[in-house]
């Protein structure tokens, strides 16, 4: 009797994120992509409308000084990073198997997007007067 015995090999199990069923982050993405795909056309309409010469540059900040158009946009970026930070963040857990590494780079992912979304909405709530 000349068999090799092998002995079991102990994989290491992966425990589950905050997220637990992933759920809730399927919900958000879903729903940001929804509204995305909504309200993302209206600003390529205006741009094509502004570069087409159906719409001129007063009659373009005229539209976007409105309550309703500054609502649409601050809706627009909300989803934007909702869908962003979600996709980012399964991509992250995903591929990046060092725990410390992976919690640096959501972390300075949060702060980007953060920095951006607030210049954003400060750009678009201060224009006009």
């Amino acid at each position: 009797m000349n068999e090799k015995t092998t002995l079991p090999v102990k994989l290491p199990i992966k425990e589950p994120g905050a997220a637990h069923s992933g759920l809730s982050d399927w919900y958000w993405q879903r729903l940001s992509a929804v509204v995305l795909a909504v309200l993302l056309p209206l600003p390529f309409f205006l741009l094509v409308s502004v570069y087409g010469g159906s719409v001129d540059q007063q009659g373009l900040l005229d539209l976007l000084d409105h309550f309703i158009s500054r609502l649409l946009h601050t809706l627009l970026i909300a989803a934007l990073m909702i869908h962003v930070y979600m996709g980012l963040k399964v991509i992250i857990e995903d591929y990046v198997h060092v725990a410390g590494l992976r919690v640096c780079l959501t972390g300075a992912m949060l702060v980007v997007m953060t920095g951006f979304g607030i210049w954003w909405l400060a750009i678009i709530w201060a224009w006009g007067g």
